[in-house]
């Protein structure tokens, strides 16, 4: 009688045990719960469904409710955060060679990007350098659509109607890349854009319909060119310490969670390019084509200044990986 319930004890705890074998894992982003609209959320729905299956928990906390960028970043560094989807510039603080990732022009779109990443090994040499400010880099969630230039001030079809114009930079590197089409760039943070599209500190930015329809600048806009210059991939980034503690099968879940996710997002982000086109139409803003020959206008200029931006070691290693 002892031994059975010895025995029934030890099967109990063992179960327990493998109930609670992962906490709660905890998921911070800038956007909105919203299918309909925000990628990442989409991303995370498809996430947090799959860790259900092995009846694991997943608290989302939206629209930087645990910090801005730079906050949320340091919290999965610190293992304070379990899941964190960032912006491009978060990874380019934890590795230098990511930064090549986002030139744009560089991959035509969401497709060949996964597949120079697949087979460049790209992941592996990222996560050599985040891992050890304590960031792990699993994948990528894309924003839907590809790159172009949206404004306040008047059709853009050629690359001389950007001359002199103010845009709005998100940094650095794309001070060079608007200077080299003849703009005037100037640095203003995502949060401060719509105030400066408002007061002319800035007339227009480079983004795809989408971001302008998740963060509501619809109404500030009037004019988008599409320069097909790239997909905007959001990261899916964890923290390595939580990550690296989990057992084999726990690693395994959130593996399988993450794939889940990222099929979600590009599915979701194949079928939203139209309506996204739309809903800025809807809004009022006049799609522009750019005129023939154009665009290679644009992608001249921008190459012209890759070098500037990241090793050219580093373009060349990506650039053997594309069809």
């Amino acid at each position: 009688m002892k031994k059975t319930l010895f025995a029934a004890t030890v099967s109990l705890f063992a179960l327990a045990s493998a109930a609670q074998a992962m906490d709660d894992v905890v998921i911070a982003f800038a956007g909105s719960e919203d299918l309909q609209n925000d990628a990442e959320y989409v991303f995370i729905k498809g996430f947090a469904d799959s860790l259900a299956t092995h009846d694991v928990t997943t608290i989302v906390h939206p629209s930087n409710t645990m910090g801005k960028e730079s906050d949320r970043f340091d919290q999965v560094s610190q293992g304070l955060l379990q899941v964190n989807i960032a912006n491009g510039g978060s990874l380019m603080k934890a590795s230098a060679f990511a930064s090549a990732l986002f030139l744009p022009f560089l991959s035509a779109g969401e497709e060949q990007f996964d597949q120079m990443v697949e087979t460049s090994g790209a992941l592996n040499r990222i996560n050599d350098e985040a891992s050890r400010l304590g960031v792990r880099i699993a994948g990528f969630a894309m924003r839907g659509g590809s790159l172009g230039l949206f404004n306040n001030a008047k059709p853009v079809t050629t690359i001389a109607d950007v001359e002199g114009m103010r845009l709005r930079a998100q940094n650095g590197d794309q001070m060079k890349m608007f200077a080299a089409w003849g703009a005037r760039p100037t640095v203003v943070s995502w949060a401060e854009t719509p105030n400066a599209l408002q007061t002319g500190v800035a007339v227009g930015h480079f983004n795809p319909p989408s971001t302008v329809v998740a963060a509501g600048q619809v109404d500030l806009l009037k004019y988008f060119t599409p320069l097909e210059a790239g997909p905007v991939p959001k990261v899916v980034m964890l923290s390595d310490d939580w990550y690296s503690m989990l057992d084999d099968e726990e690693r395994a879940w959130v593996d399988a969670a993450v794939d889940a996710g990222i099929a979600a997002n590009r599915t979701w982000a194949k079928e939203k390019v139209p309506y996204f086109e739309q809903v800025i139409q809807d809004g009022g803003i006049e799609i522009t084509p750019l005129d023939e020959g154009e665009r290679q206008k644009f992608v001249d200029a921008t190459t012209s200044v890759w070098s500037e931006i990241v090793p050219q070691e580093d373009i060349d290693f990506l650039t053997g990986y594309l069809n």
